[in-house]
């Protein structure tokens, strides 16, 4: 095993990776596979990882089998997080914000729950000194893992890890990282090792690894096994879950956050300032919403159908009728009918993820369009701060006139029973690419 890995080497190469010209950044950039602290007798006789991929987040869970073949040790153990500076924040902003906190963190050694603690740190690891567009090292979960002599444990780690999104004048990149390289502290090589990605709710179309031919497809998933690993940062696992570039098209409305029209890029490259071998859609929130009914609160506050297509996740058409909302609908009527694929949505309250919580989600609608047969569609309970849930269409050679929902049923509110939907728009796909000049 090659000795001369060390941590802040390992996350400098991935992270060079991700940083990104301007525009704005959010997210982890980077976890990785523990790694001891000052002990290097310890060896890894296997690791089993599972990335079960959502749509904005990944649930990752490792289990990893250690042997102590020396003497009695206690091994520190650290997890690292790394994330990217916004290129609009200071240098005072970047030191201010608190350190970064792995979702839902849990580790296990032989079944029993381990202690584990946040250590902050700020090491710049890549990106300008000022600290913009720049990747930091924020924090460390470590744990004490004791070994006696000659013991074999069995240790489990499970977290949530938000995907990077990062943009670079008009691409827009999401993704997640793992550090295999990590790995290389321990003695010896991996000796087995087995992965598994699963799109959960991600478009597993989205989904593109940068190890492809490692893989194979089976039962949806991607696996891949491998024996007497010596991890190199060649080795790093990057999972992309989605890239688009965007053009905005047309004036925005009054009030609105987006413009009511967006072309839309997936996939492709750009060259000689074009972009080139992408597919296109066009966005539109051109269309009338009438409701059975909205919620009209004490204070004169309403939550109208109109809140469904005004570009802003924080307010929302909520139905208010008594009880659940179950039965209730909604209609969309486009101002032109048009070749209209998929439809996506923002489910619940998205003010706060408080309030998503707090109001009933849809679970499952009953849809139909231009008045023809009701298919239902089961919606996952995600609340979503950047994507949307899309929803297919039947494929027809007749335009779309207009789009029924009806509520089937709701996951309950912990506090309130109003059921709420905060956005909807539509997609058209486009035979080739629009006319116009990219922002970038």
């Amino acid at each position: 095993m090659k000795r001369h890995l060390i941590p802040l080497l390992c996350l400098l190469a991935v992270a060079n990776l991700h940083a990104n010209g301007g525009g704005y950044s959010k997210g982890v950039v980077s976890t990785s596979a523990f790694q001891p602290i000052g002990v290097d007798q310890v060896e890894m006789l296997s690791e089993r990882l599972e990335i079960d991929l959502h749509i904005e987040y990944a649930d990752i869970r490792i289990e990893y089998v250690l042997h102590n073949p020396g003497k009695k040790v206690t091994v520190e153990c650290g997890f690292p997080a790394a994330t990217a500076g916004s290129f609009y924040m200071s240098e005072e902003q970047r030191k201010a914000r608190p350190p970064v906190t792995l979702d839902h963190f849990m580790i296990e050694a032989d079944g029993k729950r381990l202690a584990a603690h946040l250590l902050p740190d700020d090491i710049r690891l890549s990106g300008n000194s000022n600290g913009r567009s720049s990747i930091h090292l924020t924090s460390w979960h470590l744990v004490k893992i004791p070994f006696s002599q000659g013991q074999t444990r069995k240790v489990s780690v499970s977290y949530r890890n938000e995907y990077f999104r990062g943009s670079s004048g008009a691409e827009d990149r999401v993704s997640l990282t793992y550090l295999f390289s990590a790995a290389g502290l321990w003695a010896g090589p991996i000796k087995q090792g087995a992965v598994t990605v699963n799109p959960v709710t991600v478009d597993a179309g989205n989904v593109s690894l940068n190890h492809p031919k490692r893989f194979i497809r089976s039962d949806g998933a991607l696996k891949w096994s491998f024996t007497d690993l010596e991890p190199t940062l060649e080795d790093d696992l990057v999972i992309s879950v989605g890239r688009n570039i965007f053009t905005q098209h047309l004036e925005n409305a009054p009030g609105d956050e987006l413009p009511s029209l967006t072309y839309v890029a997936t996939g492709g490259t750009w060259k000689d300032d074009r972009i080139v071998g992408a597919s296109w859609q066009l966005y539109s929130r051109r269309f009338t919403a009438k409701t059975s009914s909205w919620l009209k609160e004490a204070d004169g506050a309403e939550h109208t159908p109109d809140l469904l297509h005004d570009a802003n996740r924080s307010t929302a058409w909520v139905e208010g009728a008594e009880g659940d909302g179950i039965s209730e609908h909604l209609t969309l009527t486009l101002d032109k009918p048009s070749n209209v694929r998929r439809m996506g949505i923002v489910n619940g309250f998205m003010k706060s993820r408080e309030l998503y919580f707090a109001n009933n989600r849809v679970w499952q609608w009953a849809v139909s369009v231009n008045g023809g047969k009701t298919f239902f569609v089961e919606v996952p309970d995600e609340p979503l701060e950047h994507e949307y849930f899309w929803i297919d269409l039947p494929k027809s050679s007749e335009l779309v006139k207009t789009i029924k929902l009806e509520i089937a049923a709701i996951r309950p509110g912990s506090t309130y029973r109003d059921t709420a939907l905060s956005e909807v728009v539509l997609s058209i796909p486009l035979e080739k690419a629009p006319r116009i000049q990219p922002v970038r």
